[in-house]
């Protein structure tokens, strides 16, 4: 996914933008926890596409290792 949106700079340029983008993209349980810190009025919202990245890695590598 993330050449999606090296190859699509010039649609993409915002930082807001590839994070909104990237929540269009997910379903389910990847959705939920995203959603959670979407608001930017949230104490801890994402601000750079890695933020969410990382996020959903750290959700998912904990899954994984069980």
């Amino acid at each position: 996914m993330n050449d999606k949106l090296i190859v699509n700079v010039n649609q993409f340029n915002d930082e807001i933008i590839y994070i909104v983008y990237m929540m269009s993209r997910l379903e389910d349980d990847a959705a939920k926890h995203i959603f959670a810190r979407h608001y930017f009025d949230s104490l801890n919202s994402f601000t750079l596409i890695y933020e969410l990245f990382n996020h959903l890695k750290e959700i998912y590598d904990k899954l994984n290792k069980n």
